[in-house]
């Protein structure tokens, strides 16, 4: 098991690619809280963790705003008494809007959940990472950061964010043996991507970005995840690992 003995925080965790980390965090020997937005999605991925034997707390939380995401540090180390991995995962990323229609609302809703999110949690995390002698930080980008869409301005943006945001914590926190790195999913067979097919009607033109022909799964995420978080990956921070797929060559 990769993650035998860590404690692992996931932000949006109960669906999608949260839930796929949180699970295969646990598979791989880590206790994991698993925080979301809703409540009832979070408990359902506990559960099943604890039916594999593994150990959970769900948190319903809104990571946008510091009192919810000092919870978030709080509630992990008081249950566990410390935190190894954070995967920042939770976004918004239902909002398809051009900039023109945008109001400020929905960009600051947008930008709270994806990037200042990463803030807030990591800034929480990082001390205790320090106190025990290292961490790790994975934060979710998308292809969108470097290849933004029309009706994406948020988001791309926010994701933009994220890339610049992992390089800076590892530049920094390098020296206190804490990794930061970016993984950047392409399209990913997600609730949040059939939505967006839906709105975009374009689900067959997703499969097309893919030298396989086909979106990818949250599974394949979680593997990559897992990868990162472990001490197989001992010698890599301040990296994006784009897995899209080749959606980026195409």
């Amino acid at each position: 098991m990769k993650l035998m003995g860590k404690v692992s925080i996931v932000t949006g965790g109960g669906t999608g690619i949260g839930k796929a980390c949180a699970l295969r965090f646990a598979r791989e020997g880590s206790k994991v809280v698993v925080a979301g937005l809703d409540a009832d999605p979070v408990k359902e991925v506990v559960k099943e963790i604890e039916s594999g034997g593994g150990e959970g707390l769900a948190l319903r939380s809104d990571v946008g705003i510091p009192e919810e995401t000092k919870r978030i540090i709080d509630a992990t180390v008081e249950r566990f008494g410390g935190i190894d991995v954070l995967v920042n995962n939770a976004a918004t990323v239902d909002l398809a809007r051009r900039i023109e229609d945008m109001t400020m609302d929905e960009w600051d809703r947008c930008l709270d959940a994806s990037l200042r999110s990463v803030f807030l949690l990591s800034k929480g995390a990082l001390p205790h990472m320090k106190k025990a002698g290292g961490g790790v930080i994975l934060n979710l980008g998308s292809v969108g950061a470097v290849m933004p869409w029309a009706e994406g301005g948020a988001y791309c943006a926010a994701k933009a964010g994220v890339l610049a945001i992992t390089k800076v914590l590892a530049i920094e926190f390098g020296p206190s043996n804490i990794r930061v790195n970016a993984i950047s999913p392409g399209a990913i067979n997600t609730p949040n991507l059939r939505r967006a097919a839906e709105h975009f009607h374009h689900y067959d033109k997703l499969c097309e970005k893919s030298v396989f022909n086909r979106v990818g799964e949250p599974e394949e995420i979680a593997n990559a995840a897992v990868f990162l978080a472990s001490a197989e990956a001992s010698f890599i921070t301040a990296t994006n690992l784009f897995v899209d797929g080749g959606y980026l060559t195409l």
